[in-house]
């Protein structure tokens, strides 16, 4: 049996270190290797340092000390490029023949796509929570909305259309509708979602978005750039709904840049195990991928962790529901959408949908 092969086929990251430095990294393998210390793809040996304060150097040196295993179910590891990586810790000893710890080994285990499948089941929880509490909302309010409405047009009526009384009838009437057509937004949150999915050309959805934001875009002085796959295959999708979701983002990434810039749409086919849903049994799904990218001036992490909450919004207007109501279209696409952003540097929006087949 090929063990190098074995080691390099492995999903984690596996550190070997001497007792001589328990923070020197002798050998390192495993596929995952890659996402936790950006070491390269394919290299099975590795050359290089961790941090000499870092929980897995400390719980290494333990192992080295004691000859025992330590683990930790969550800490966090520093990438090469600076990124925190939170990993799950099992260390080991190695010993030789006389039965003395030579070296220890490390297994790390990156948590980051648990813990975002973790971030998708909250929000999903939330937005339920949400709409059940619109189906009470819209009970208790329309009736008195109704009410309000017939006695303003009686009003209206009597005074006559030459009343100076009639504009502010009028400003009456426009509000109580305002206020019904907020009632219809949060039931979209609770309304089951009823899908006409079919085979879908996404690049032609995606110009009759761009068709009806150009002059947003050109009075922003936005560039609206393209970059599409051309082999890319048909979604199965609802047209109406991947609109409106569509619309949303492109919207959003217009009003993010005041001061010019470039809007990119990107697709392409992608693979992923977490935004890519999986059926139990069939393994990962090839899925669509289409990204929405901006220049703006990012989202700071606070509110990055809130924007798929409902009714949350930095705008000075809007019911902060629209990032909400994309969420449940495409979980009910049996896709996803994903955020990537911070403070400067702009921010991406990556929605996962399913190939017709």
């Amino acid at each position: 049996m090929n063990y190098e092969a074995v080691l390099a086929g492995l999903p984690d990251a596996v550190i070997a270190v001497d007792r001589r430095s328990a923070h020197r990294v002798l050998e390192l393998g495993g596929r995952g290797a890659h996402g936790a210390l950006g070491a390269p793809r394919r290299g099975a040996v590795y050359q290089g340092s961790l941090p000499p304060d870092a929980s897995v150097v400390r719980r290494l040196g333990e192992t080295l000390a004691t000859g025992e295993s330590r683990s930790e179910a969550e800490s966090f590891v520093e990438r090469g490029d600076g990124r925190r990586l939170p990993v799950s810790i099992v260390t080991a000893p190695l010993c030789g023949r006389d039965g003395q710890v030579e070296a220890a080994v490390v297994v790390l285990r990156d948590l980051s796509r648990i813990h975002q499948l973790e971030a998708e089941v909250r929000r999903g929880e939330t937005l339920a929570a949400a709409g059940r509490m619109a189906v009470g909302l819209a009970h208790e309010v329309r009736n008195p909305l109704g009410a309000i409405r017939g006695a303003v047009q009686l009003l209206r009526r009597e005074l006559g259309p030459d009343s100076r009384l009639g504009e502010y009838t009028d400003v009456l009437l426009t509000e109580v509708d305002r206020v019904n057509r907020i009632i219809e937004t949060l039931l979209d949150l609770a309304r089951p979602i009823q899908l006409r999915a079919v085979p879908l050309n996404l690049h032609q959805l995606l110009e009759r978005v761009t068709l009806l934001s150009e002059e947003g875009a050109r009075e922003r002085e936005v560039a609206l750039i393209r970059r599409y796959d051309p082999s890319l295959p048909p979604i199965l999708g609802d047209e109406d709904r991947l609109l409106q979701v569509f619309h949303n983002l492109v919207r959003n990434g217009l009003d993010a840049m005041e001061r010019g810039g470039r809007l990119t749409l990107t697709t392409r086919v992608s693979l992923n195990p977490l935004f890519g849903k999986m059926d139990l049994g069939a393994g990962q799904r090839s899925m669509v991928e289409v990204q929405v990218t901006d220049e703006g001036p990012g989202i700071p992490e606070a509110v990055r962790a809130r924007i798929f909450d409902p009714f949350f919004t930095t705008k000075d207007k809007g019911l902060g529901l629209g990032l909400s109501i994309c969420h449940r279209i495409l979980e009910e696409h049996r896709g996803a959408i994903q955020v990537d952003s911070a403070a400067g540097r702009g921010t991406s929006v990556t929605c996962f949908l399913p190939i017709a087949k």
